[in-house]
């Protein structure tokens, strides 16, 4: 009896002990299966990484051959911006150099354009002199200014009288008359002495030769010239005066036969 209960129990306790040992079974490779998984996780995590890693390499030397191909790109610029620059340069001094060039040719122009106008004018005052000299009862007289006690001064002038017809007044070193050196308009007057009418606005003297210090009238003005029979000369303020304000000076009387005849 007690020898069956011992058995008995003893098969208990085995039946335990198995139990047990599939429990364990069953979490061991409950475990394992985590073990697997886990493993397999962590090779795709490295595997991920791996590829992770490739593709930031791959980026890094994209970005680097990037970098690599602006830096070259800048280089090129700036070479290019040098070759412009100096080309610039170049340029500023061949238009320095043109400019310069115009500027000589501008002025010889018009120093050639200033000595035409010079020799028309001694050709038109030539062709004025042969005209007067050609023609008949030519009236031509030397006028000074005199002084209070009798001297002759200058400025004096020359006069050229066609009666009728013509009248060409030369005067000499006007810009010498004492108090007008800073003189603009010296005009001349015609008059009848016979009468008291207003005198006759016969035009302004203009320089006509620098170098022989000569200033001209010429009036071809057969009414003007038929109402006056002398001339004199004053400094007003504008050319446009109805009537003498300063003071007369080279008087000229063309009541003389003509001596030129």
């Amino acid at each position: 009896m007690i020898a069956e209960n011992l058995a008995s129990t003893e098969e208990s306790e085995l039946d335990e002990l198995r139990k047990d040992a599939a429990e364990r079974a069953k979490q061991l490779a409950k475990l394992q299966a985590q073990l697997t998984s886990t493993e397999s996780d962590l090779h795709r995590a490295i595997e991920d990484q791996s590829a992770s890693e490739a593709k930031l390499r791959e980026q890094r030397e994209a970005f680097a051959d990037e970098i690599r191909q602006k830096e070259q790109a800048y280089d090129q610029v700036q070479a290019e911006l040098t070759r412009l620059r100096s080309e610039r340069d170049k340029t500023l001094l061949q238009l320095a150099s043109l400019k310069q060039e115009v500027d000589t040719l501008s002025a010889e122009r018009t120093e050639e354009s200033h000595r035409a106008k010079e020799a028309e004018g001694f050709l038109s005052a030539d062709r004025d002199i042969r005209e007067l000299m050609g023609a008949r009862q030519l009236y031509i007289a030397d006028v000074f200014d005199v002084s209070s006690d009798s001297h002759t001064r200058k400025p004096y002038g020359r006069v050229f009288y066609t009666k009728g017809r013509s009248l060409v007044f030369y005067a000499f070193d006007l810009d010498r008359q004492p108090g007008l050196q800073n003189a603009s308009t010296f005009q001349v007057w015609g008059k009848n002495e016979s009468a008291q009418d207003r005198p006759v606005n016969l035009g302004v003297l203009y320089v006509d030769s620098e170098a022989n210090r000569r200033w001209a009238l010429r009036c071809d003005d057969p009414e003007q010239l038929a109402e006056i029979d002398a001339l004199f000369v004053t400094v007003e303020p504008n050319a446009h005066g109805r009537k003498p304000t300063g003071k007369p000076f080279l008087y000229a009387s063309l009541r003389k036969a003509p001596n030129h005849p």
